[in-house]
């Protein structure tokens, strides 16, 4: 039975200031009275709330816009170290850990060779982390928690990394990353962190277009109707399933591992063992590795015509088709390509989607084709960015 309630003074004065909070984040900068023009509030309301998230350490005050012919009106901007959030990315090159804030920049960051040592990381994340919080003077209650990316599977529990394969990984227990962290921590996969990241620098996007205050529209700073199925490339290939702002995570938290499904009955093996995975025929190392050339190598050769690397990136594109392809039609949403291979294929954009077309039993411009907005750098910052969602969500 539907049910509706009438919002208490409180639930409205929360709202506000919750309101306030993400137009000042989203817009970059902003004055005061362009708050109150685009959220519709008064400027004692808008004041009221400036005055709270101020006390909180929340924003600050960064100068002067320029002149309109009046008074100059004051830079409202997010507090730099206001919160902060850790990622760290595990790969089979290396740790990096990055220091965030509160907007998503980077604003310190570390990086070493993995060092497992008896099936264990011996302490090195945590000496990092901790280091880059001491470093930049950063007050512990200001840690919102510590995001660790892997590539690979975890539990439903997220307490045992199943499979790893391009770490060496399996059955690795979690608390042996997070040994010594004295912050809120979570592991989750590379991909689904990608996700996040882009759909968070999607949104700031859009959002620095919305500023534009006869064309505000407030309700996408907050519109959970996103929907995008995202396929990363890289020397695995992963992916997730966004809805709004959540991940999907399936009955096994294994929704989004797109590399391991069949494109080809009894192909070509797989890293997990089986045959005919998609990840067998569109991992970064079908253009590298398995080559004996670098991807940069790959592309330079592709572009000067070289007949055997045409060959191979035109098979390359038609299994990238086919696995794209099933991904929309199970789904009906959009499809975002990102990983390392997305920066190298994004000029075959057209091509793609030319194929995307052929295989499609539905009409289609293959519109819902799109690549990640982010850079690999920005991108690996997800796990941080949880953290970051669910404050903004809390003020």
């Amino acid at each position: 039975m539907l049910t509706s309630e009438k919002l208490t003074t409180t639930d409205v004065k929360r709202i506000n200031k919750n309101r306030v909070f993400r137009l000042i984040h989203y817009s970059g900068k902003v004055a005061r009275q362009e708050l109150s023009d685009a959220l519709d509030l008064s400027l004692p309301t808008v004041n009221q709330n400036l005055k709270l998230l101020s006390e909180e350490g929340l924003i600050e005050y960064s100068g002067n816009f320029e002149s309109t012919g009046g008074r100059k009106a004051q830079i409202i901007m997010v507090g730099k170290s206001a919160r902060v959030a850790v990622s760290v990315n595990l790969t089979s090159n290396g740790i990096r850990a990055c220091l965030v804030g509160l907007t998503g920049e980077v604003i310190d960051e570390i990086s070493l060779p993995v060092r497992i040592k008896g099936n264990d990381f011996d302490g090195n994340i945590a000496n990092m982390v901790n280091k880059l919080i001491e470093k930049n003077s950063i007050p512990k209650k200001c840690v919102l928690g510590v995001g660790i990316t892997v590539p690979g599977i975890l539990d439903n529990d997220n307490k045992v990394i199943l499979t790893a394969p391009t770490m060496g990984l399996k059955n690795y227990e979690v608390e042996k990353l997070t040994k010594g962290l004295k912050y809120k921590t979570i592991v989750i996969n590379d991909a689904r962190a990608h996700a996040l990241a882009d759909y968070w620098k999607t949104k700031r996007l859009e959002a620095s277009k919305l500023i534009n205050m006869r064309n505000f529209d407030e309700k996408k700073l907050v519109d959970n109707d996103y929907s995008c199925v995202y396929l990363m490339l890289n020397e695995g290939v992963g992916g997730a399933f966004l809805e709004g702002e959540k991940i999907k995570a399936g009955f096994h938290n294994r929704a989004g591992e797109i590399g391991h499904m069949t494109i080809h009955a009894k192909g070509k093996k797989c890293y997990c063992g089986h045959e005919g995975c998609f990840e067998a025929y569109v991992s970064s190392r079908n253009l590298s590795t398995d080559l004996n050339m670098t991807l940069d190598e790959f592309f330079t050769k592709l572009k000067s015509g070289d007949a055997t690397t045409s060959k191979i990136f035109d098979e390359y594109l038609d299994n990238l088709a086919i696995g794209i392809n099933n991904l929309y039609v199970i789904n009906d949403s959009e499809v975002c390509i990102c990983g390392p291979v997305a920066d190298y294929i994004r000029e075959y954009e057209d091509d793609l989607k030319e194929r995307l077309i052929a295989f499609c039993p539905f009409e289609t411009s293959a519109s819902y084709l799109k690549f990640s907005v982010s850079t690999e750098n920005e991108a690996s910052l997800g796990a941080a960015i949880m953290f970051l969602i669910d404050f903004i969500a809390s003020i």
